[in-house]
């Protein structure tokens, strides 16, 4: 899903999500999507999502500080470009349930009041400030029954998808569970401790790339790309809403940390990021898998593209073993 610009409201024809149960598929129909502009090489005059330019996007959601009388560091507004909607009802649009409204919310995280372009221009106590907001608005979700799961991503550089400079981050919620995120509870009900078992095999193999208090940023034993990361805390945690004021500290040093290092090892590099937690209390969380469940960040670099082997079997192919990419993060 490439970046959304919050603007004026689009397209007629509301989004729908669509399943392909042989290929255990869902995709989502959104045309008003191909109406957002696409600014990544923008000048600060033209930028819905600097200061002084508010009136451009809704209304924030949340914002930091509170105080509007305040100068704002942190804006979350609603996405005017969004794959999902609140308006749309939670009913199948055809006999068998293969077709349904997109239901839920679509936000924008704006990072910086200031036209910056990476996370590494922004004050680590405004960073902070960033996570602290996603928390919060995930709290204020898991509260809502017609909601099952919420997801925080960002989209870095044209490679990644990114259609603004400017940064920022996505929040969407929905009212149903993705099938990745169902494998991976399925799988980890099928282990007695997985996460706690990923540290340990990590620790032992040197792939620990660096650590603050409880959390530890790890390279994975399949990474997909060269210099690809994993956040986690050391104890179980199912929703990053319940993190506490430690975590979301060292969430956001850790993200600033990998991001420098990869910047160092390959200067300019685009990649992804999104954050997978449990469902929300509405889908129910004594599900088995979910005992020792640890929200998790996943950084993917995006230094190689996806292409035919990789599309047509789910493998990837990597030209840097997770040992070698772990010690090239940890010294540079």
């Amino acid at each position: 899903m490439s970046d959304a610009l919050p603007a004026t409201p689009g397209h007629e024809t509301p989004p729908h999500r669509h399943h392909e149960p042989l290929a255990l598929r869902t995709v989502f129909v959104a045309p008003q999507r191909a109406e957002r502009p696409i600014l990544t090489r923008g000048v600060a005059a033209d930028c819905p999502f600097c200061a002084g330019h508010e009136s451009r996007t809704p209304p924030a959601v949340l914002r930091s500080p509170a105080d509007p009388q305040l100068p704002w560091r942190v804006r979350l507004v609603p996405n005017q470009f969004p794959v999902v909607v609140e308006a749309a009802p939670a009913t199948a649009l055809d006999g068998a349930g293969l077709r349904q409204p997109a239901h839920g919310v679509h936000e924008v995280l704006v990072e910086s009041p200031a036209h910056e372009r990476s996370i590494l221009a922004i004050a680590p106590d405004a960073w902070r400030d960033a996570w602290d907001v996603c928390r919060r608005r995930l709290a204020e979700l898991a509260d809502r029954a017609d909601l099952a799961w919420a997801l925080v991503f960002k989209n870095s550089g044209v490679r990644a998808g990114a259609s603004l400079e400017h940064v920022h981050s996505q929040l969407v919620a929905l009212d149903f569970l993705p099938p990745l995120v169902a494998g991976k509870i399925a799988i980890a009900g099928c282990a007695r401790d997985p996460f706690g078992g990923l540290i340990a095999a990590a620790e032992a193999e040197g792939r620990i790339v660096a650590e603050q208090d409880d959390v530890v940023a790890l390279v994975p034993h399949a990474p997909r790309q060269p210099f690809e990361t994993l956040i986690l805390p050391r104890r179980p945690c199912r929703h990053f809403h319940a993190a506490d004021d430690a975590a979301v500290a060292a969430v956001a040093a850790l993200t600033q940390r990998v991001i420098a290092r990869l910047d160092r090892i390959a200067p300019g590099t685009d990649y992804n990021w999104w954050l997978h937690q449990a469902p929300f209390a509405s889908v129910g969380t004594t599900s088995t898998g979910l005992e020792n469940w640890h929200w998790h960040l996943e950084i993917l670099p995006r230094l190689a593209e996806f292409a035919g082997f990789e599309l047509a079997t789910g493998c990837h192919i990597t030209t840097m073993s997770p040992a070698e990419s772990a010690r090239r993060l940890r010294e540079a």
